[in-house]
Parts: C-alpha cells; structure tokens; sequence
C-alpha cells in the first residue's frame, strides 16, 4: 500500500497552443520538509519565490536538474482549445479531471497556490458542487496556500512549465524531470 500524498498544484498557460495545464505534484508528507529545504536552495538572493515564467533558460535548466533529483511524481492535466476569454472555463474543466484522478491516487489533501479570495472562493465553489455530483472523492481535503509562504507550490509551477514547453514540442526539460511524469489531455474549448 502506497502511503498517503499531499498534493500541491499550480497552472499555466501557453495561449499561443490554446493550453492551459495544471499540475499536480505528489508528496509524502514525511518528505515535504526535505524538500521545501531543496527548493528553498534554489532561490536567488532577494527572490521570495520560484517562478518560471521569471526565470531564464539556464536556470530552468538549474531548476529542473534540482527537482528531478527529489524523484518527484506528477500529474498534469493539458487543457487544449483554450478561449484566452474563457480562463476560468478551462480552469474548472482541468480541475475537475484533476480532482477525479487525484482521488483515485493515495492523496488526502490537495494544496493549491491562491489566486486570492474571489478566486479561491469560486475554485471552492466547484469543489462543493462536484462533491455534490460525487464527481470527486470525498476524501479529497483542498486547501489554498500563498505560493511565498508554501514552497512545495513551486513544484507544480516547474512542472507545469516544463509540461507547457514540452506540449509545444520542446521536451527536454519535461524529459529531464524524470519517469514520474504523467500527463493527460482533455478538451476546454
């Protein structure tokens, strides 16, 4: 029996492919010190969180070798037809199917990184009504934590970028995270 996972998710999107991508990155809560240890190693002097968008190549490269050595397992839901409009349409569709196969892995609680209060407040919204729907396990505890205050959120915000250059034909970086990796498509538009 596998123990029980945290997972932590984080989107992105690439509008010029009409994807929007959310990951999910499993952890044992027995490992989630060592690794905000690891990740919190990365940072650059006056950095306060991760970010890929910000970072450059080189140090996507840095990133992703420091992740891959964590052995990090992942999910990440490839929403394709994106309406650059119609964002939160994609979001909740990604995050239906990710909540759908996160409850059929060993995770107890699902920690996403906030958006802020309306936003959170419409991600818990859906959560209730696919509860209602028995759409989603009843296990599932979500959670939304600032992404300055939480580092294992800079997981799936690695994992989502390099999901996204992976989707766009660039592989390398998706490849050098390593064979935890997995990554579905669903239609969002």
């Amino acid at each position: 029996m596998n123990p029980p996972f945290s997972a932590y998710v984080d989107e992105s999107m690439r509008f010029s492919h009409g994807l929007y991508l959310m990951a999910a990155v499993l952890v044992p809560p027995a490992r989630a010190e060592c690794h905000r240890a690891a990740l919190r190693e990365l940072l650059l002097r006056r950095q306060r969180r991760l970010h890929w968008r910000d970072e450059n190549a080189k140090r996507r490269t840095l990133i992703v070798e420091a992740v891959a050595e964590l052995r990090p397992s992942a999910l990440v839901v490839v929403g394709t037809g994106l309406d650059a409009r119609r964002q939160e349409r994609a979001r909740r569709k990604c995050m239906e199917h990710l909540l759908w196969e996160l409850g059929r892995r060993p995770v107890l609680e699902i920690f996403f990184e906030s958006r802020g209060p309306g936003l959170d407040a419409a991600d818990r919204d859906l959560i209730d009504v696919l509860r209602i729907r028995h759409a989603i396990s009843p296990r599932l505890r979500a959670l939304w934590v600032p992404a300055v205050e939480e580092p294992l959120t800079w997981l799936p915000d690695v994992v989502a970028g390099a999901a996204s250059l992976a989707a766009a034909g660039r592989t390398e970086l998706w490849e050098g995270l390593g064979a935890g990796m997995e990554m579905v498509y669903v239609t969002v538009g």
